[in-house]
């Protein structure tokens, strides 16, 4: 912790997804889980995406994109291989070292059971790592007729969002096909909530043994169901059942205390919430790209809102990346800026909140953490040189922000 970032304003930046080219995916495919253990702590990483955090004891987990590895940061730690880390690829479930994950771009702590649950975005799959170090798939099959080498990473494209399937509705989680799952969220009560991104809808899986009935929805134990989302791309729904509304690629998840999903509706540049009794769903915060097309902002991935959180208030934090500012949407529905990056500072992505409300934040561009506190930011942990990129410039903020409908 050797730097502390003013609270000033950042000038606007948009970091994209992670591409690899054809020599950085070999040259990182080729290292070994054991490679990588080997390395000094602060090489561990090299393209810092997302973070998790379990209040329980204080535990930060780490998604390196480039890597397609998992990280775990014990409380004043050194970050250590947790998963995956073997190269990008899919092998099948087993020893969480030995395990190859496809870009997976977010997870989750279920609090009951002490698992980490992973969207493996590339392999279409969503995946559990045991507290004993096993993975094993909970949802998704793949593409079916599609082998995984045949499915290289790159960013989610028309023609890639296009090419995905949707199948296995009210069936066996393990016997449906995702497109691009990129969100994933465990909730108190054995109910696992997907962000099913390339068919625009949340799916719930039920890991109980007998129906539940949430969000309007009735859900079989071991089945899937779709709780949002139409499947088509666009805005609509504010005020209404969150099934006949509309998203446009849903990627990160967070569930409050009482059990309400909040939604980042990506391409829709928003934060909307749905109502774990009713269903109904509206939107709580929008991104400094709000008006843009989804449509348009798919062709040119831009995007504005780069991370999600909830604390244990209740209150809930979100980045944008163009701002370089974080967010808090109290619970009665107040938004406010909590912190700013000064000018040229690392731009802002993934956030958790610590068991002190201390908050921490990926750096994109440097490939670090970032803990905040106290209206302060200093360096967590540091990665490998390099990071995540921007691929596309900003498009010109929109003259007008859509209204809800």
């Amino acid at each position: 912790m050797n730097r502390t970032l003013s609270l000033l304003a950042l000038s606007a930046l948009l970091a994209g997804p992670t591409l690899l080219t054809a020599g950085e995916a070999a040259q990182l495919s080729s290292q070994t889980a054991s490679q990588l253990a080997a390395q000094p702590a602060a090489q561990l990483f090299a393209g810092i995406a997302g973070l998790s955090l379990d209040p329980g004891n204080g535990r930060l987990y780490l998604l390196d994109k480039k890597r397609s590895a998992i990280f775990r940061i014990e409380p004043g730690g050194a970050p250590t291989l947790f998963a995956g880390g073997a190269g990008a690829g899919f092998n099948g479930d087993g020893p969480a070292l030995e395990t190859q994950f496809r870009v997976p771009t977010a997870f989750s702590v279920d609090l009951r059971t002490d698992e980490l649950f992973v969207a493996d975005t590339y392999n279409y799959r969503v995946r559990v790592i045991s507290p004993d170090g096993r993975v094993t798939t909970v949802a998704g099959v793949g593409l079916r007729g599609v082998a995984p080498e045949e499915t290289p990473p790159d960013f989610p494209t028309v023609e890639r969002v296009a090419r995905g399937h949707f199948s296995g509705e009210g069936g066996p989680a393990t016997d449906a096909e995702l497109n691009l799952p990129s969100g994933v969220a465990a909730d108190p009560i054995g109910i696992l909530f997907i962000a099913d991104s390339g068919n625009h809808r949340v799916r719930a899986v039920n890991r109980g043994t007998s129906p539940v009935f949430l969000m309007g929805v009735e859900i079989d134990a071991g089945a899937i169901v779709t709780i949002a989302g139409t499947g088509e791309l666009g805005f609509s729904g504010d005020g209404g059942k969150a099934a006949e509304a509309r998203l446009a690629y849903p990627a990160e998840l967070q569930v409050d205390a009482s059990g309400n999903l909040f939604v980042h509706d990506t391409l829709n540049q928003c934060i909307r919430k749905i109502d774990r009794q009713s269903g109904v769903i509206h939107t709580i915060a929008r991104g400094e790209l709000a008006g843009i097309d989804p449509y348009e902002a798919l062709l040119h991935w831009s995007t504005s809102i780069a991370g999600l959180a909830v604390a244990t208030t209740q209150e809930v934090l979100w980045v944008d990346r163009v701002t370089g500012s974080i967010h808090s949407v109290s619970r009665g529905g107040e938004d406010s800026v909590v912190f700013t990056m000064k000018p040229k500072e690392p731009v802002l992505g993934s956030v958790a909140i610590g068991p002190r409300g201390e908050i921490y934040t990926a750096d994109l561009f440097d490939n670090r953490v970032l803990r905040v506190e106290g209206g302060a930011a200093q360096i967590y942990v540091q990665g490998a040189p390099g990071g995540i990129r921007p691929r596309f410039p900003i498009p010109p903020r929109p003259a007008a922000k859509p209204s809800s409908r």
